[in-house]
C-alpha cells in the first residue's frame, strides 16, 4: 500500500507526508527504511497519528529504533541537533540512553503499555527549568504483526507536580504546625498546676495526660487511647459521664467545687480527696466539637482547713452556750447552799431555840458550808489542771479506811431514799499505797455521791479490787454500780466535758455543777488511772469504774510511825499566845473562838499597821497573817515584823488558794500557808507543829 493512499483522520495524509518528507534532510532511500513508498504500514499508521495529534508524541522503529516526533514534541529536543527526527535513539538522548532503552525494551518484549514520570532540565533562555513529564509507552505492531517500534505520549506535568509538591509541602507545614501545637499543649499541660486530661471522640479515649493528672489518678499506668469509663467505672454512678456527654455535645462547660471523690487509680490504689473540676470542649477547625480537656484541682487540703475552722466555731460556740449554762447552774449551787447558811444563822440568832433546834439548824450550817467549800475546791482544782499546774501529793493511804470514811458521807442520804447502800472491801482490807488521799477522796465522792443522787429506788454497790502490776506496784480498781436513771449513749458521750452535764432537766431535778465527772477523770489521770463508763443504759442504771496505780506501802515502816505522829500531836497549847492578823472582824472572831477553846491565847489585829504597833508592846509566839488587807498587806507586814525583830512562826492563813499562791507565800518567808474556808482541824493541826512547849 503506498504511502500517498493512506487516510489521515485529522487531515489529508499527502499533506502530512510532505510534511515529513520537507522535515527529513537526508536520504531516507540510503536508510535502513529505504523509500517512502516502501515503508511498512506500522509505522505509517502510527506517523500518522503522530503528526495529527496536538500533544507531545514520538515514535522509534525497527532495529535501529529510529525516532519519529511531532511539532509539540520539540521544545523538548531544543537543546539537541536538529537532524534528531529519525536519528537512531541512543544517539538522540546519549545519557539517559540506558533508561530508556530498558523502558523501550520492556515495551517491545512484553507487549503492554508501561507508564513512568520523567524530569528533563529544560533550559529556557539558558537556565533549566525543571520540567516534569508522563510517558505513554505503547508497543508498535508492524504488518505481520510483530513489535517493531513503541509509540510514546508525552504529558507535561509540570504544573500539577509543582502544584502537587505545594500541597504536599503546604500539608507538611501543616503537619509540623500541628505537631509544634501538640508539643506546645503538651507542655502546658505538663507545667501546669492542676490536674489535666485530654479525650478524644465522642468515646473519650486519653489522648494527654499531665504528671499531676497521673499523679491523682493513674499511678503510673498507661491509659492512652482507653476509654474513661473503662478506666474510671465508677464515673457512671457518680453521674460524671451524663456530665461528659452533655458537654461533647452541646459544648456546655461543666463545673463543680468541693467534689468529693472515693475511688480506685488506675493502677487499683485507693484514692479518697476533694476536686473543683471543669470540663471543657475542644473544636476542630470546622467548629466541630472533637474532644474534650478535664482539669482538676485538688483541693483536700482548703476543704479539711474550712471543716476544722467550722467545727472549731462550733465547737467554741458550743463551749460558750455550754458555759453559760454552768454559770447560771453555778450560780444556783452556789447560792442554794449560801442561803441556807443564812437563813438558818438568823434564825439562831433571832429566835429562842432549844438545844436540839439549835444543834440541828447548826449542822444544816455547817453541811451547807461543806457543800459550798466542795464546789469551790472543784472550780480550783479543774482550773489548776487546765493551767497545768496541779500537783499529787504522796503519802501512805490505808484504803479501807479512807473508803468507809467517804461512805458514812452516803448513809444518812441513802437512808433517806430507802436505797441499798452495799460495798464489799475484802480485797484491800489491808492494803496500804503511796499515794494523794485527798485526790483518792475527792474522786469517790464524786461518784459515790452521784450515785446515789440519780438512784431512787434499788442499790447502789461499792466494790473494790487490787491486783500486782510490777513489783510493789499495784493497780487499785474502784466498782460503783447503781439502779438509776441511767443514760442515752449520747448523753454519756458528753459526760465527761467540763461544764456540761448529761440532762439539763436531770440537772434541774437532781443539782449538780457539771464539774464532778470532769474533774474526776483528770484526777484519776493524774493519779495513774482513769474514770469511764463500764455499762449506762436509760432506766437501767449505770457501772462508773475508777482505777489508779500506786506503790504497795504495807512493808513501809512508815506507816506506823507517821500514824505515831498524829497521836503525839494531840498535846495542849498552854502558855502560848497568838496574834491574829485580819481586815475582816468575823474572820478574827472565828479565830479566836477556834484557838481559845484549845487553850491558845488570841489577840486580833485588824491590819498590818496595828499588828506592828502590837508586836513592840507584848511577845508573841505566833502570828496567823491575813494576805489581802487594805494598807499593808500580808507581804509588807511580814517584812516589817522581820525588821523589828521578830523571830517567831508567822503562817499566811488567807483565800489566796492556788499552787502559785502558796509557793509565792514560802518564798516571802512565812512558816506555812493556810487556806479559808478556815478547817479548824487542819489550823490545829499546824499550829501543832510549829508551836513547841519549852
Amino acid at each position: 500500500m503506498g504511502f500517498e493512499n493512506q487516510v489521515n483522520p485529522f487531515g489529508e495524509f499527502a499533506k502530512t507526508s510532505q510534511m515529513v518528507q520537507a522535515t527529513l534532510s537526508f536520504d531516507w532511500a540510503g536508510t535502513e527504511l529505504g523509500p517512502i513508498e516502501n515503508w511498512d504500514s506500522g509505522l505509517i499508521n502510527s506517523l500518522r497519528i503522530l503528526f495529527s495529534c496536538p500533544i507531545g508524541m514520538y515514535c522509534t522503529w525497527g532495529p535501529q529504533r529510529r525516532v519519529f516526533y511531532n511539532d509539540p514534541y520539540i521544545p523538548i529536543l531544543k537543546h539537541r541537533h536538529p537532524r534528531a527526527l529519525g536519528s537512531a535513539l541512543h544517539d538522540v538522548w546519549p545519557e539517559v540512553w540506558d533508561q530508556v532503552h530498558a523502558i523501550v525494551s520492556k515495551v517491545e518484549a512484553g507487549g503492554y503499555v508501561l507508564e513512568s514520570d520523567v524530569q528533563f532540565d529544560i533550559e529556557v533562555d539558558g537556565k533549566p527549568q525543571g520540567n516534569y513529564y508522563t510517558y505513554g509507552n505503547s508497543p508498535l505492531f508492524n504488518a505481520e504483526g510483530k513489535i517493531s517500534g513503541m509509540l510514546c505520549t508525552i504529558l507535561d506535568t509540570t504544573t500539577s507536580v509543582i502544584r502537587n509538591r505545594a500541597a504536599e509541602e503546604s500539608l507538611a507545614r501543616s503537619n509540623q504546625e500541628v505537631r509544634a501545637e501538640r508539643r506546645k499543649l503538651r507542655s502546658i499541660l505538663e507545667k501546669a498546676p492542676i490536674a489535666m486530661a485530654v479525650l478524644e471522640g465522642p468515646e473519650h479515649r486519653f489522648a494527654l495526660t499531665n504528671s499531676l493528672y497521673r499523679e491523682l489518678f493513674l499511678g503510673g499506668d498507661d491509659v492512652g487511647g482507653r476509654r474513661v469509663k473503662d478506666v474510671f467505672p465508677k464515673m457512671e454512678e457518680l453521674g460524671l459521664m451524663v456530665q461528659l456527654e452533655e458537654t461533647f455535645r452541646t459544648g456546655k462547660i461543666f463545673e463543680a467545687q468541693n467534689f468529693e471523690i472515693h475511688d480506685h487509680r488506675a493502677d487499683g490504689v485507693e484514692i479518697s480527696f476533694f476536686v473543683d473540676f471543669v470540663f471543657q470542649p475542644i473544636y476542630d477547625l470546622n467548629d466541630q466539637i472533637e474532644g474534650l480537656v478535664l482539669a482538676l484541682n485538688n483541693v483536700t487540703s482548703r476543704v479539711m482547713a474550712e471543716r476544722a475552722l467550722q467545727s472549731a466555731k462550733s465547737a467554741a460556740e458550743n463551749a460558750n452556750h455550754a458555759k453559760s449554762a454552768f454559770l447560771a447552774n453555778m450560780s444556783h449551787e452556789i447560792r442554794t447552799p449560801l442561803g441556807v447558811i443564812l437563813g438558818f444563822s438568823e434564825i439562831i440568832g433571832t429566835q429562842d431555840l432549844d438545844s436540839a433546834e439549835r444543834e440541828k439548824y447548826l449542822e444544816i450550817i455547817h453541811r451547807n458550808g461543806l457543800s459550798l467549800t466542795r464546789i469551790i475546791d472543784d472550780i480550783l482544782d479543774l482550773s489548776k489542771i487546765e493551767a497545768g499546774k496541779f500537783e499529787i501529793e504522796k503519802s501512805p493511804v490505808r484504803l479501807k479506811k479512807l473508803l468507809q470514811e467517804v461512805l458514812t458521807m452516803f448513809f444518812d442520804l441513802a437512808a433517806r431514799k430507802s436505797i441499798y447502800l452495799n460495798y464489799d472491801l475484802t480485797e484491800i482490807a489491808d492494803l496500804v499505797v503511796v499515794s494523794d488521799a485527798v485526790r483518792i477522796r475527792q474522786v469517790l465522792v464524786n461518784l459515790i455521791g452521784n450515785a446515789v443522787k440519780f438512784t431512787s429506788e434499788g442499790s447502789v454497790k461499792v466494790f473494790c479490787r487490787a491486783e500486782q502490776v510490777s513489783g510493789t506496784r499495784k493497780k487499785v480498781t474502784f466498782t460503783i454500780e447503781d439502779t438509776g436513771i441511767g443514760m442515752t449513749q449520747e448523753q454519756s458521750d458528753r459526760l465527761f466535758q467540763p461544764f456540761t452535764q448529761a440532762d439539763i432537766t436531770s440537772t434541774r431535778r437532781f443539782g449538780g455543777t457539771g464539774l464532778g465527772l470532769a474533774l474526776s477523770r483528770n484526777l484519776a489521770h493524774a493519779l495513774g488511772g482513769d474514770v469511764r463508763i463500764v455499762r449506762c443504759e436509760p432506766q437501767g442504771g449505770c457501772i462508773f469504774e475508777f482505777t489508779f496505780q500506786a506503790e504497795d506501802a504495807n512493808h513501809v515502816a512508815a506507816t506506823s510511825s507517821a500514824e505515831g505522829r498524829v497521836a503525839e500531836t494531840q498535846s495542849p497549847f498552854a502558855g502560848f499566845k497568838v496574834l491574829a492578823v485580819d481586815d475582816s472582824p468575823d474572820n478574827r472572831e472565828l479565830i479566836k473562838k477556834i484557838l481559845s477553846k484549845s487553850g491558845l491565847e488570841v489577840i486580833e489585829a485588824e491590819s498590818g499597821e496595828e499588828a506592828l504597833s502590837q508586836s513592840l508592846n507584848q511577845h508573841y509566839d505566833l502570828v496567823l497573817m491575813d494576805i489581802q488587807m487594805p494598807g499593808l498587806d500580808g507581804y509588807g507586814t511580814l517584812s516589817e515584823l522581820r525588821k523589828s525583830g521578830f523571830k517567831g512562826p508567822i503562817i499566811a492563813l488567807t483565800a489566796h488558794a492556788m499552787k502559785e499562791d502558796r509557793e509565792r507565800a514560802f518564798a516571802a518567808g512565812f512558816a506555812d500557808h493556810l487556806t479559808k474556808p478556815i478547817d479548824s482541824k487542819t489550823l490545829l493541826h499546824v499550829l501543832q507543829s510549829h508551836l513547841k512547849p519549852a
